[in-house]
């Protein structure tokens, strides 16, 4: 009898439930400089969570005509997924 094996999205959701994985993971998403890689990896990270689609409805929905819509969703998503941020690590350069 085969083994079962597990898809990729299954093994990424699995990794994705570790807070430190998942930040790391947007924190690469970030480095590549990609809005729409980011945000790709902000769904997975959502979906890893268990929060899923609903809850991207309730957020799309927040604060329709504010100017600061977009921090504040950000802010309520990483409320919601437990997550902070923190500075990034830049090497220093020697001149």
């Amino acid at each position: 009898m085969m083994p079962k094996s597990r898809s990729y999205e299954q093994e990424l959701m699995g990794y994705l439930q570790d807070s430190e994985r998942a930040v790391a993971y947007l924190n690469a998403a970030l480095e590549e400089g990609e809005e729409e890689l980011f945000l790709v990896a902000l769904q997975n990270v959502v979906k890893a969570s268990g929060k899923g689609a609903d809850w991207f409805e309730q957020l799309e929905n927040v604060q329709p005509d504010s100017a600061d819509r977009t921090a504040h969703q950000l802010f309520m998503l990483l409320k919601e997924l437990r997550l902070g941020l923190k500075p990034m690590e830049f090497p220093k350069v020697v001149s």
